[in-house]
């Protein structure tokens, strides 16, 4: 078993430690979404991206991330999100570029219509 494997879920961590628990959890969804995208599995990407809501949700009212022996994990998260974001953006500027390409396609054949 990998790594990530045993990483997949919370109770599989450390329980001795739930907040390092959770700061894993989040980078282990944060990891799959990224997986997710990148194979433009959008419906699984967006379950994942519901729990790592929750659980960043979670973090945050707890501060745990302002903890200073979290630092090195909260700029991990950070860049995670940036990827995210990232291909996110990416991926909505080529949807925008092929729906321009589709309807100049539908006015050149609308033009073609009106000629025949």
């Amino acid at each position: 078993m990998t790594q990530a494997q045993i990483a997949e879920t919370p109770q599989n961590l450390d329980a001795a430690d739930p907040c390092r628990q959770m700061v894993a959890y989040i980078q282990n969804l944060l990891t799959r979404q990224i997986e997710r995208l990148r194979n433009y599995d959008i419906d699984g990407a967006v379950v994942l991206a519901e729990e790592s809501s929750r659980v960043a949700n979670t973090l945050a009212a707890d501060r745990v991330l302002e903890r200073p022996e979290f630092a090195q994990d909260r700029q991990r998260i950070q860049r995670l999100y940036q990827e995210v974001s990232l291909i996110i953006a990416t991926e909505r500027a080529e949807v925008a570029e092929k729906l321009r390409a589709i309807r100049r396609g539908i006015r050149t054949l609308g033009m073609y219509g009106k000629n025949a």
